[in-house]
């Protein structure tokens, strides 16, 4: 933020643009008395007394001139060399302060975007469809509101900035803003760890409030202290959040995630809240309302992105589920939080329907409940089988499915005593052992839901079950009591769900079997009555299915990578398939894949992930499709081919499926394609990829749909143009307030209209996109290419430019330009490697081009083009000379062997040393 404005807006800001922000009338009176008022308050040669009579004058003036005046009024002023130093510093520290006014960060982020230089006007069909912010606007306006200015301290900076930037996060400005403040909160302040850990300014200002609407106790205990002082309870429960503000809290949360999709910062903020927003999904209501229905999407997101937990070998351990499903767990029934070093609350019910925070009624620690709510455990039972059912949906849960129920297993079956959790409101406080009864009562109520709702998911790993049925019958056998009937009960449960799993084969589990068939033969002789039939029943399955699995031909099975592999593969699809799914998870499952692609996994389908990675080419968040494009080049490292032939095809369009921006990103896409993989980019591969090019950058494509949907929208703008001629009585008036730029922004109009297809032809832009990736890929890989293709590029540049002279078609003109420049970077750079080429820029084609670019330097009408013939003239007489001299090694260039010259010959005189003299050589 000690940077002004115009820095990160770029140097200089034309005037006309700043009219776009305040009226071109007004600038100049707002400027002369900034200009006046400061020179009276900081001139160095004034006497002290007078600049400190004016320095409050100086401040009024700006407090009581109007943001979008004084924006561009400010940002012109400290532009290097516009005033003296004396008063640039006070003008640019009010600059940076300018967020801090009322309305002043939505004033400054239009500013930025408006005059940000990659900020491009669009067609009017355009901008109804989508916003005019560039990425390198919003990064330039990340980097001004994120830095706090000089002289300010980041607690007081992002303390002012929050409430407003909190404000346009909830849809409260311009459209597009939410999209934009969440960008700048999520990676401008939140992604920077001197602001966005945990305890930091940023964290503070933006995620603390959102964390407190849900839990109270998220905050350090002295602003809990603060929060709370001057509550007074009139007998009544003390409200400490209101359900709105419970909801908002849920609702702020839910856009800053939506909107700026990073698995990271999710997690980070959503762990923390993990038990609160378990409790808000699962609360009982009548029909499902908006704070449960967000509450569960942030919930179902945390889960999805939080991994497994690792055993010490780094692998999934096979006797624990999802840390955050095993925390809800032994939480089922939390209601809120008594921790006596923080605020105790918990969750109620309030007069609208929704739910609210207030103090725990009559609740202190250590209070003993008067017996256990059977009601409450099965209610919260059912939500929880429930939500895993709605999370089995995705193929990988399956497993997770499996892992939670052998964890309940192996809890229910051992003797250990289950953890306790004091600091956890249920309903009120209980003591240890009923605590640890009701945890062993959910337990077996959810074991029990399992078996019964989903018993074909429960058993991913016969191996791992069976040796848990083992171990209890063992117990079981080696005592002459009847305290392990139970735990026999559900051993033969959880083995009758294996025996009776379609994907189970007995040969694959000899040995176990054996003992356990074994151990049953003696229980269902001599065992307990209720569990002798169950044994009988399963040594009966266990005879038929003996009869009926026949030997199978021994197959190479798939190794253990292959199947986590394939796992992490089919989980990554449902993330990026559902249309559910949040763009944290979306981003997800793009991690996910990209880590097989490195790791060039067998069971990847190549073809499906460029039809996928193409259709994410669509998506309106920039994160995901940046993420598509980087997708493709790793991709591209290991199938190029594949890559490349795809992209050119969808590039091309043929079947005219594709809307202008995403044929756009296609050719971005293929661009950093073929930079990342030059050596890769040869033979056919280049071949076909020119050619592409070639088509849509000259003017042979024919594209019917265009034509006629440009006919439908010429129609109806001349309906509506007649209709409002008919309303007027005659031309419709210009009622622009400034009429000096009338007449520019027809020219603008024109030149923008002008891009787009008439009469069925390609769209410029398009074209000038072609012309670009067929320059960079010259300079790519130049030897990949055949001596018929480069002259056909360098032909349709020289037809381009002398053919194609209006002047909406300047960027074509630019890039056909620029593309005869590539050129001669890649001949030159070819010469300096030692590679030599069977072709060159040599006769009658260089002096051509030589004499077609000194002409349009002097007669084009776009600057930009003059410019760039220009530069490209100076650049091939620099190559020209530079193909005189020898490939040198050294340092300094050796001209005494130039072209035409002997400097040195032969036989020239030697001094009394032995070294030749020199000589001089008449040359005519």
């Amino acid at each position: 933020m000690s940077s002004t404005m115009s820095q990160l807006v770029g140097e200089p800001v034309p005037p006309s643009k700043l009219a776009s922000s305040a009226k071109q009338a007004q600038q100049p009176a707002v400027v002369d008395n900034i200009l006046r008022a400061g020179n009276l308050a900081f001139d160095p040669s004034l006497p002290e007394d007078t600049k400190r009579e004016n320095q409050p004058k100086f401040q009024t003036l700006l407090d009581s001139t109007k943001t979008l005046a004084l924006i561009p009024a400010l940002n012109l002023l400290v532009q290097q060399g516009r005033t003296q130093e004396w008063l640039r510093t006070p003008l640019i520290t009010a600059l940076a302060r300018i967020p801090l006014r009322k309305r002043g960060v939505q004033d400054t982020l239009e500013f930025v975007f408006t005059v940000h230089p990659s900020s491009r006007a669009r067609s009017a069909e355009e901008a109804e469809k989508r916003t005019n912010i560039s990425h390198d606007a919003l990064n330039a306006a990340s980097r001004l509101l994120s830095s706090p200015p000089a002289g300010s301290s980041a607690e007081a900076w992002f303390s002012g900035i929050a409430p407003q930037m909190i404000s346009l996060l909830r849809g409260e400005g311009e459209p597009e803003m939410d999209r934009a403040v969440s960008f700048i909160i999520g990676f401008g302040i939140l992604g920077r760890k001197q602001y966005g850990a945990p305890g930091m300014p940023g964290w503070k200002a933006f995620v603390e409030p959102m964390l407190q609407r849900i839990d109270p106790a998220a905050a350090p205990q002295s602003q809990q202290a603060s929060a709370t002082a001057d509550i007074v309870t009139l007998g009544a429960p003390t409200v400490l959040v209101s359900s709105f503000d419970v909801t908002m809290g849920i609702e702020d949360l839910s856009k800053l995630l939506r909107f700026h999709p990073n698995p990271a910062l999710a997690k980070r903020l959503l762990r923390p809240i993990a038990l609160p927003l378990w409790a808000l999904s699962s609360w009982p209501v009548e029909a499902e309302n908006r704070q449960q229905s967000q509450a569960k999407q942030l919930l179902k997101a945390l889960v999805q992105l939080w991994p497994l937990n690792k055993d010490q070998a780094g692998k999934e351990s096979r006797l624990t589920s999802s840390p955050i499903l095993g925390q809800i767990l032994q939480n089922l029934l939390f209601r809120g939080r008594s921790d006596k070093s923080k605020i105790c609350w918990e969750y109620a019910n309030s007069n609208d329907g929704l739910v609210q925070i207030q103090e725990p009624k009559g609740n202190q620690p250590g209070q003993a409940l008067l017996g256990i709510d059977m009601q409450t455990i099965d209610f919260a039972v059912e939500k929880f089988v429930r939500f895993v059912a709605e999370l089995a949906t995705t193929p990988d849960f399956e497993t997770e499915i499996s892992y939670l129920f052998m964890g309940l297993c192996y809890k229910l079956l051992s003797t250990s005593d289950s953890p306790k959790y004091s600091n956890i409101i249920t309903r009120v406080e209980t003591n240890g052992d009923e605590d640890n009864m009701e945890i062993k009562i959910i337990q077996a109520k959810i074991l029990q839901k399992l078996m019964s709702d989903m018993p074909d998911k429960l058993v991913n790993d016969s191996h791992q079950a069976l040796a848990l049925v083992s171990r209890v019958l063992v117990g079981y056998m080696a005592g002459d009591n009847d305290s392990g009937v139970d735990g026999v009960s559900v051993a033969l449960s959880l083995l009758n769900i294996v025996l009776t799993s379609p994907n189970f084969r007995l040969d694959n589990e000899d040995a176990t079997i054996g003992s356990i068939q074994a151990y049953m033969e003696t229980i269902s002789k001599s065992g307990h009555e209720d569990v002798k039939s169950t044994a009988q029943n399963l040594l009966m399955l266990l005879k038929f299915r003996s009869a009926i699995d026949e030997p199978e031909t021994p197959l190479a099975k798939p190794t253990d990578q292959h199947s986590e592999d394939r796992k992490s593969y089919s989980l990554a699809l449902s993330y990026l398939t559902e249309t559910d799914s949040p763009p944290p998870v979306r981003v997800q499952g793009l991690e996910l894949l990209s880590t097989l692609i490195r790791a060039n996994s067998p069971i990847l389908d190549v073809q499906a992930l460029l039809v996928l990675f193409a259709s994410l080419l669509q998506d309106a968040d920039e994160y995901i499709y940046l993420r598509a494009i980087k997708s493709f080049i790793e991709l591209s490292q290991r199938h190029p081919n594949s890559v490349v032939k795809e992209l050119v095809d969808r590039y091309v369009d043929s079947n005219e499926d594709s809307e202008l921006d995403q044929r756009l990103r296609l050719g971005e896409a293929l661009l950093q394609v073929i930079q990342n993989n030059a050596i890769g980019f040869a033979g056919d591969t280049a071949r076909l990829t020119c050619e592409g090019l070639l088509f849509i950058a000259s003017r042979r494509s024919y594209r019917p749909k265009t034509e006629q949907g440009q006919e439908k929208r010429n129609k109806l703008k001349r309906k509506q143009d007649a209709k409002a001629e008919e309303v007027w009585g005659g031309p419709v008036p210009q009622l622009d307030e400034s009429p000096g730029t009338q007449k520019d922004e027809e020219l603008l109009s024109q030149i923008v209209s002008g891009w787009e297809s008439k009469r069925g032809s390609e769209d410029l832009r398009i074209r000038a996109s072609a012309l670009s990736i067929l320059g960079s890929a010259l300079e790519v890989n130049i030897g990949g290419m055949d001596s018929t293709t480069i002259s056909k590029a360098i032909d349709l540049s020289i037809h381009i430019l002398t053919l194609e002279t209006e002047l909406e078609q300047g960027i074509v003109r630019r890039s056909a330009i620029l593309l005869i420049m590539s050129f001669v970077r890649a001949l030159d750079t070819a010469r300096n490697e030692g590679r030599k080429l069977s072709f060159g820029f040599v006769g009658k084609t260089l002096e051509d081009v030589e004499r077609i670019l000194r002409y349009v330097a002097q007669t084009d009408n776009d600057e930009l083009v003059r410019q760039h013939a220009e530069d490209v003239s100076e650049g091939l007489k620099t190559w020209q000379i530079n193909s005189l001299l020898p490939i040198q090694t050294q340092a300094q260039p050796d001209t005494r062997n130039l072209a035409g010259l002997s400097i040195t010959p032969g036989g020239a005189v030697q001094d009394h040393e032995g070294r030749p003299r020199p000589r001089i050589e008449e040359i005519e």
